[in-house]
């Protein structure tokens, strides 16, 4: 049975919820209301009422809500009830503190591949992770169930790397460079683009 479709922006809302949430539960908060939440997301309390409307009725009018079992809710939206594998094609290009952000801000994603092909960095391990070479792609994803992949590559090397990914089972890419890939319609990309990103902070910042 096909899931039913929410606002792209209510799904591209609650990963932000989620990182909150699980920050405040490691602080030992037990309950949040709407308005607290808004206050550390700078988001209106209305509007994270109505995104978390749609998947259910969560929390207690005047209490709030749960912290656990909101995260425990989430999670199950987001389908990271599992453990989800991630490789890194070009880990030498996104710095220390990306590696940072997905190990710690991301829970329900694990790096377990890293490839480049700086021949400083090929053959060594960064965070505990050996990093292959970029030819490696193919034989070393092909023995694993890895289905997503952050692609940070020059836009000359892109669509070659993204095709190895693809070959090698990847069914979801976070692209980081700047170039758009044409892959099959059930791949799933999300484009990451720093220069659209300005124009359009740019632009809010005109128009606002």
């Amino acid at each position: 049975m096909n899931r039913p479709k929410f606002p792209k922006e209510t799904v591209r809302r609650l990963p932000l919820y989620l990182r909150c949430l699980n920050r405040l539960l490691m602080l030992g908060k037990e309950t949040l209301t709407s308005k607290e939440l808004s206050e550390f997301l700078g988001i209106k309390p209305a509007q994270i009422r109505k995104d978390l409307s749609y998947f259910g009725d969560f929390g207690t009018r005047g209490v709030g809500y749960d912290l656990e079992e909101l995260v425990g809710e989430i999670r199950g939206i987001l389908n990271l009830e599992e453990e989800w594998e991630l490789a890194i094609a070009g880990i030498g290009n996104i710095g220390d503190s990306i590696l940072d952000h997905l190990e710690f801000n991301q829970p329900g994603f694990r790096i377990t591949a890293a490839f480049d092909q700086q021949p400083d960095l090929v053959g060594t391990k960064i965070r505990g992770i050996n990093v292959h070479d970029l030819e490696e792609i193919e034989s070393v994803l092909s023995e694993r169930e890895v289905h997503l992949a952050l692609l940070a590559v020059s836009a000359i090397e892109a669509r070659k790397v993204a095709k190895a990914l693809v070959d090698s089972g990847i069914k979801g890419i976070i692209n980081l460079a700047p170039i758009f890939l044409n892959l099959p319609q059930d791949v799933e990309v999300t484009q990451m683009d720093l220069s659209s990103e300005l124009g359009q902070l740019v632009y809010n910042l005109e128009n606002n």
